[in-house]
C-alpha cells in the first residue's frame, strides 16, 4: 500500500465492516496461514505489538519473507488491490 494516501488508509482501518470482510477473505486467510507457518506464535504477537508501538522492523522482516516467494508477493498485491491500492 505504498501509494495510498494516509488519510484513506486511516479511513479503511476505521471501517470495521470492511476490515471484517477483508479478514474473512480467502487472501487474508492465506496470508494468515503464511504468517503462521514455521513461526512462533509468541514472536508474531510481539511483532504486532512492537509495530503498534511504532517499531516496525520485525513486521518489515515478516513482509520481506512473504514477498520473497512469488505466491506471497502475488497474494500481497491482491490484498493491496482489495484495500484500494494501485
Amino acid at each position: 500500500m505504498k501509494q495510498n494516501d494516509p488519510s484513506k488508509l486511516q479511513q479503511l482501518l476505521n471501517d470495521k465492516k470492511t476490515i471484517a470482510a477483508l479478514a474473512k477473505s480467502p487472501d487474508a486467510q492465506a496470508l494468515a496461514k503464511m504468517l503462521s507457518q514455521n513461526r512462533d506464535p509468541a514472536a508474531l504477537k510481539k511483532a504486532a505489538q512492537d509495530a503498534a508501538k511504532g517499531d516496525t522492523e520485525q513486521l518489515r522482516q515478516l513482509i520481506k519473507s512473504i514477498t520473497a516467494s512469488p505466491d506471497g508477493a502475488a497474494l500481497l498485491q491482491r490484498l493491496d488491490k482489495t484495500m484500494g491500492g494501485k
